[in-house]
């Protein structure tokens, strides 16, 4: 019986951290789908029913957790938000004028409270996937207060970004050797101990879209390492391009595996956007 027991309380803790886990890879999807709808700024792609199923998430597992005090917390927020003019989808603005998801960034902060309840290996790792680490380091390497200047080619773009991977990650590797070559092939930056190799590419020019695409592709046909099961590209914008869907969408519909991925950095994000995130956040320019 108290065998029986044990195996159940096993069980519903593995299923409350496979939640939390489902709710973090929805999280990203939506942050995704919002810096996309805030460059497009078309109403079709609007990702407030994606935030809100986010929200329904977090009150579905804090529900199946028992904490009622927690719940009342979380729903009287879901209402709250649900009421306010912009709804799911509305915008706040950084001090530099960069518009963030509101909305997500509360269901965040509510996740990262329950995770303190359900430790797993990676969360004791490292606080974010590597994936969000890399979307939100682009306020740090282009940081005036750190920087004179914002990278002004790929080389100070990839040395900045292993500076702070390497706080995070202490086993990365610079132009890491690879055991067995990978065609057409030569990372920038290793990360044995979740088995990811990053490439960087410096984009400054709409013209040239085509050509880093068509060097990314060529990368891919020769993918395979035994120590190695992940591949990221950072391509870094000095301006607005290309959104990160797009490059991805090319990834997939060019027959690339979902293990390689493309994250966008833009150094000097459009004028309109920082606009649109103030009008949302109720300031006036």
């Amino acid at each position: 019986m108290r065998d029986s027991r044990l195996r159940s309380a096993v069980n519903e803790a593995n299923s409350i951290r496979e939640a939390i886990t489902s709710l973090r890879s929805s999280l990203q999807n939506m942050r995704r789908a919002f810096d996309d709808w805030v460059e497009t700024g078309d109403e079709w792609d609007n990702p407030r029913w994606g935030i809100e199923k986010c929200y329904l998430q977090l009150l579905g597992l804090v529900e199946a957790m028992g904490l009622q005090e927690f719940y009342k917390m979380v729903y009287s927020e879901y209402l709250n938000e649900k009421a306010l003019k912009g709804g799911f989808s509305r915008a706040g603005a950084t001090p530099d004028g960069e518009p963030y998801p509101v909305v997500i960034s509360t269901i965040a902060q509510f996740l990262a409270a329950i995770e303190q309840f359900f430790p797993n290996k990676e969360t004791t790792v490292v606080s974010k996937d590597l994936l969000q680490i890399l979307r939100d380091i682009h306020y740090t390497i282009t940081d005036r207060a750190l920087f004179q200047k914002v990278p002004q080619n790929e080389n100070e773009v990839h040395i900045r970004i292993e500076g702070i991977l390497k706080c995070v990650f202490p086993d990365l590797k610079h132009k890491p050797a690879l055991n067995k070559p990978i065609k057409n092939f030569e990372p920038d930056t290793g990360i044995p101990s979740i088995k990811t190799l990053i490439e960087y590419k410096f984009l400054s020019n709409a013209e040239s879209v085509a050509t880093i695409a068509d060097e990314v592709l060529a990368d891919t046909r020769g993918y395979y390492a035994k120590d190695w099961s992940q591949f990221i590209y950072v391509i870094y914008e000095t301006n607005r391009f290309k959104p990160e869907r797009e490059w991805n969408q090319l990834l997939r519909e060019s027959g690339v595996p979902e293990n390689t991925k493309i994250v966008v950095l833009s150094g000097e994000p459009a004028k309109d956007v920082k606009k649109k995130a103030r009008l949302s956040s109720g300031k006036k320019s």
